[in-house]
């Protein structure tokens, strides 16, 4: 009699993710059923011609972009508006992410978000100033009551900016439900816009598919330039570049929702809707990760992953899998649509070749099997990996050697299985540190990069191990950092400032910049910090120092392994 027991772990895992796309498809119900505001939202920025440099839904790094970005003209300074009338609930200031931030909440409990502001109106400005100064930090999140800063609809609040994160002067709009999910302001009739255009395709990629066990094995098939049919393996998946376009922006807009078809058979479709910011690292498991590694670019692929939480989103068959039973030749179709329901179709002819993969088959597997729902752990000697269940989105086969040559004394070069393999959740390495003992406050884990540059991870030495969060797969090593960072004053010793402000650009070349302060004749004043930049701003007005006299500042910049830059300089202003 056959054994029919299941081990409890994967029963348990099965358990869990039945309970959460349950309460994923719950969630989801609840925003389609919700109703639009009673009021009706303005546009927040006061332009003649509106135009948008991003929209909802957008691939971006780690995440889907969750809300709208507006074109300001290329330049700061643009008046903001409130889009319906609430009041001011956060204000929020940073060197990067959202930089300086507005949070309004309205009647209903709704949130419209105003990010990358250059700076706020002025009693508002005043008032952030006046908590920087009380707070001594440049950095601040301030919650508010409904009585601090009522606004009404159209009421300026701010001036659109390039503070933060961001890539150029524009102003980033959300709107928000009470449960905190942005929504998609354009799709649900918010703001309306003209939109009859129809998304383009980029590229579509074709990859094979098997299974070895329970660890799936995927190729790219390698295309054919004739017209023939594309020669693909019996099980194969589609990948996907495509975007979308609108009237008035040549900007590469947001696809909603992405069809494959094996003839006439619907195998998958994916609308990607409205998605809670806990969810949006799932995109690593909707994309084909190695393209996003090997070309930078996110193709949205067929092949449903079963660690991928966004699965409730997708309507699928064999899990998106396409299977030819025949070598006879079949129409592969893929359509994409935007979120007005304009759309683009595109159609190949496939056919099953089973002597062009044979080889592909036979390789035997190598390395340590892990199972996605479990949590992991390899060790070989000098090196432990612990990966959280539920990190991988696929079972793998995991791998860890050495590198014959060394690029630091401290430790040996670890090739840390693919970088084509995504981490939802770090796991955590432990490399043997094999440096002196006075240098082990300063090491850490750093990345090596294809021309053998280090860029710091992060880490510190416990007991002989070097003990650090690993983000991605990829090259390692251990370095250490005795370097104190760069300060570069933009003014001479003595100078005569005739503008407002006087800046800094501060660097640090491996663990990163912990902490600054900047002092004017012993007193901390405000500098405002641009991460992508590395530049610190001064402004004197806020300073409220003497004009005409000669004033000394200095500033201190401490990195993340605790080595200190002083720089001190005079100036009249």
């Amino acid at each position: 009699m056959k054994n029919c027991s299941v081990p409890f772990l994967i029963v348990f895992a099965f358990l869990y993710l039945c309970s959460y796309t349950s309460a994923a498809q719950q969630k989801q119900l609840s925003i389609e059923k919700e109703v639009n505001l009673p009021e009706r939202f303005i546009y927040p920025v006061d332009y003649p011609v509106m135009s948008f440099s991003g929209d909802y839904g957008e691939l971006r790094g780690n995440h889907f972009h969750g809300g709208l970005d507006f074109r300001v003209g290329g330049v700061v300074g643009a008046p903001i508006l409130a889009t319906a009338d609430g009041y001011i609930s956060k204000i929020s200031v940073s060197p990067t992410g959202y930089g300086n931030a507005l949070y309004i909440t309205h009647s209903n409990g709704f949130v419209s978000v105003y990010g990358h502001l250059h700076k706020f109106a002025d009693k508002i400005q005043q008032f952030v100033r006046k908590k920087q100064y009380e707070k001594e930090s440049f950095v601040l999140t301030l919650e508010l009551d409904s009585l601090q800063f009522p606004v009404k609809q159209g009421e300026k609040i701010a001036y659109a900016g390039n503070t933060g994160s961001s890539g150029g002067p524009h102003l980033h709009f959300e709107i928000r439900n009470s449960e905190n999910v942005p929504l998609s302001v354009l799709e649900r009739n918010y703001i309306e816009v003209h939109d009859k255009m129809s998304p383009i395709f980029n590229r579509v990629e074709f990859f094979g598919y098997f299974k070895r066990g329970d660890v799936p094995e995927c190729f790219m098939v390698e295309r054919g330039k004739g017209d023939g049919p594309i020669m693909v393996p019996e099980n194969f998946y589609v990948a996907v570049d495509a975007i979308d376009k609108m009237e008035g922006t040549n900007a590469k807009l947001a696809v909603n929702e992405y069809k494959v078809y094996l003839d006439t058979t619907l195998v998958y479709d994916l609308v990607i809707g409205e998605v809670p910011f806990g969810e949006g690292k799932y995109i690593n498991s909707l994309i084909e990760y190695s393209l996003k590694s090997r070309r930078g670019k996110s193709f949205i692929k067929s092949y449903v992953e079963p660690g991928n939480m966004l699965s409730y989103k997708i309507r699928s068959e064999n899990d998106g899998i396409l299977s030819l039973k025949d070598t006879l030749p079949h129409k592969v179709k893929v359509e994409v649509l935007d979120y007005k329901g304009n759309r683009a179709v595109k159609s190949w002819q496939v056919q099953r070749c089973d002597s062009l993969f044979a080889e592909r088959y036979n390789i035997a597997p190598e390395g340590a099997h892990m199972a996605w729902y479990l949590a992991n752990i390899y060790e070989s000697d000098g090196f432990k990996i612990k990966i959280p269940s539920a990190s991988l989105y696929r079972s793998i086969y995991f791998t860890a050697d050495t590198a014959e040559k060394r690029v630091t004394p401290f430790s040996p070069v670890w090739n840390i299985h693919s970088p084509q393999t995504p981490l939802h959740t770090p796991a955590t390495v432990n490399i043997r540190y094999e440096g002196p003992d006075s240098l082990a406050s300063k090491a850490l884990l750093a990345s090596v990069r294809k021309d053998g540059k280090l860029s710091g991870a992060g880490g510190s030495v416990e007991q002989g191990q070097l003990v650090a969060k690993l983000y991605s797969f990829g090259k390692y090593t251990i370095a250490v950092d005795v370097e104190a960072p760069s300060i570069t004053p933009s003014f001479n010793n003595g100078a005569v400032v005739k503008g407002d402000r006087i800046s800094f650009v501060i660097k640090d070349r491996l663990s990163g910049i912990k902490s600054y302060r900047v002092e004017i004749d012993g007193h901390w004043v405000l500098a405002e910090f641009d991460a992508k930049t590395a530049r610190l701003r001064v402004p004197l007005p806020d300073a409220k120092i003497t004009r005409g006299t000669m004033h000394k500042v200095k500033v201190v910049v401490v990195d993340n392994k605790d080595n200190e830059s002083v720089v001190t300089r005079r100036f009249k202003w």
